[in-house]
């Protein structure tokens, strides 16, 4: 047997398993407070991005406006500094604007997390009429649907029928016309969607109240002093009879005061 010498490396292989063992360990607590720094971050962001608009005040816009403007619609809606976007009841705000004689239609939507969109559509007027308020006469203006609205103020669309010989003394916005007058609001908005320049002949339509509700109309030509009196049927073809009977009492220097289109027969009154 030959003598060697032993070399005894168990202390070294067990400084080294520790060093690995310590590595493993600071590595683990590094992988922990990484992913606990990340999680306050990403709390952080949802808070911020999140939770807190959720609860600040609302981003509102409003679309679809003509005659209104958004800081109308801000003041009419009167949002407080306690109003956030998840106490906002889209119900009542909706149900305030709809209250607006200007308005038709409105929609009230909620998008997360701090917006909220309206959209308001305005009501249009098809003709317009003569009221005394307080003593004074101005214009109100009536929509498709009969509701008098924009009591007073300045009518935007000129091509539109003067109607007079309604009982709207002291109305008040958002009142509507009898409902036997619908069908004459009808005639009208069917005219203007075939051709709106005929009632650039017309200065005035007046409704001739009849018995149990029912009306006649007597239609005023621009320009001269002739009345035609008609039925309560309001068309084209009314009015294009209208045009070419002037043209022709022009022509032929026929004086004539008034002519009667009712029950289908023509007849004449002359000065």
């Amino acid at each position: 047997m030959s003598d060697g010498l032993i070399f005894d490396n168990s202390e070294s292989f067990c400084s080294i398993e520790k060093k690995e063992k310590n590595q493993k360990t600071k590595l683990r607590i590094l992988k922990i407070l990484f992913f606990v720094l990340l999680s306050f971050v990403l709390i952080e962001l949802i808070l911020y991005s999140l939770v807190i608009p959720v609860f600040s005040n609302i981003q509102f816009s409003v679309t679809g406006l003509e005659t209104l403007s958004e800081k109308e619609i801000a003041q009419y809606i009167q949002l407080s500094s306690n109003d956030t976007w998840f106490n906002f009841n889209t119900s009542r705000i909706s149900q305030k604007l709809a209250s607006l004689s200007q308005v038709e239609t409105v929609s009230v939507e909620k998008r997360f997390p701090d917006r909220v969109a309206i959209h308001i559509t305005e009501r249009k007027a098809v003709a317009f009429s003569l009221a005394t308020i307080q003593g004074k006469t101005v214009p109100v203006q009536i929509d498709k649907k009969g509701v008098v609205f924009a009591i007073g103020k300045e009518l935007g669309n000129t091509a539109m029928p003067l109607i007079t010989g309604l009982a709207l003394d002291n109305i008040s916005e958002g009142a509507r016309l009898h409902a036997k007058l619908l069908p004459l609001i009808e005639q009208i908005c069917e005219i203007q969607i075939i051709n709106s320049d005929y009632f650039n002949v017309l200065s005035e339509i007046r409704v001739l109240p009849k018995d149990y509700g029912a009306y006649e109309l007597a239609l005023y030509p621009l320009n001269t002093h002739i009345r035609f009196l008609s039925d309560s049927v309001l068309n084209v073809e009314s009015l294009q009879y209208i045009m070419v009977s002037l043209d022709v009492f022009k022509k032929t220097n026929t004086m004539v005061k008034e002519v009667d289109l009712r029950n289908g027969v023509t007849s004449f009154k002359t000065l």
